[in-house]
């Protein structure tokens, strides 16, 4: 039930802060857009807050992204590059 207790971030996932990936910011969470559809889907957007740029590829181990540039198509790479987080 990730669209319906987005405020679950903030307590949930606290020691993302404390190992220093996330923002400090407590209401970090809150940037971005939260999209509810019917029969309970949706989508939330999480962005940084503005002015705090995000590690290309959400900071993954090099292994990782060598392995996603080996399996994916070139447009593919470039989708995930920018983003933090996709579920």
């Amino acid at each position: 039930n990730f669209v319906g207790d987005a405020y679950h971030t903030m307590m949930t996932h606290r020691s993302m802060v404390e190992l220093g990936l996330a923002p400090p910011d407590p209401k970090f969470a809150l940037y971005g857009e939260h999209v509810h559809t019917e029969n309970g889907h949706g989508l939330d957007i999480i962005g940084p807050p503005p002015g705090i740029p995000l590690p290309e590829f959400s900071g993954l181990p090099d292994n990782i992204v060598e392995s996603l540039q080996r399996r994916l198509t070139p447009d593919q790479v470039e989708v995930l590059r920018p983003v933090a987080f996709i579920h």
